[in-house]
């Protein structure tokens, strides 16, 4: 019973110290993100992910993409939702959010879970984004094409600017 509690409670030891990551980073301070994250389990998508943010935000972004890519290489395997786009207020309110730059706020285990095909997005989203600050105008392409028909905004304009560096 005692064993029971423990477990417990460093469940929502580490459940309280990933979404005190996800507040520091989403309010700035990577650097204290980045110690904390130093602990963490480095075989989790959500840690990697939050450590791409880190390294993104100091402009080291080949450490981001590394980072990015194991992020993506530990997603779950998620099985596809029906597709919503049929339901005319769901596309309207995707269609808004997909011109946000919400892809470059932390990632929690659970946000992971539950919106898994987010989370994808956002990888590549990061990846498009270091490839451009890179000038890999070619990998721009290769990494954002797949996804530019969800018509994010970051995503529209990186393939603008490649395509007209190609």
């Amino acid at each position: 019973m005692l064993l029971g509690a423990n477990n417990n409670l460093s469940t929502t030891r580490g459940s309280s110290e990933e979404e005190l990551i996800c507040r520091l980073i989403n309010a700035g301070c990577f650097a204290d993100a980045y110690l904390l994250l130093q602990a963490e389990q480095p075989d989790l998508p959500a840690t990697q992910f939050n450590l791409a943010l880190c390294y993104y935000s100091v402009e080291c972004y080949k450490e981001a993409l590394a980072c990015a890519e194991k992020a993506r290489v530990l997603l779950p395997v998620f099985q596809s939702k029906p597709n919503r786009d049929n339901d005319v207020w769901y596309k309207t309110m995707r269609d808004n959010q997909n011109q946000l730059s919400n892809y470059k706020q932390a990632l929690s285990s659970r946000y992971i879970e539950l919106l898994p095909v987010l989370v994808a997005d956002a990888i590549v989203r990061l990846k498009t984004d270091c490839w451009l600050q890179l000038k890999d105008y070619a990998r721009v392409i290769e990494t954002a094409t797949p996804i530019a028909y969800k018509n994010y905004l970051n995503i529209t304009e990186a393939l603008n600017v490649a395509r007209k560096n190609s």
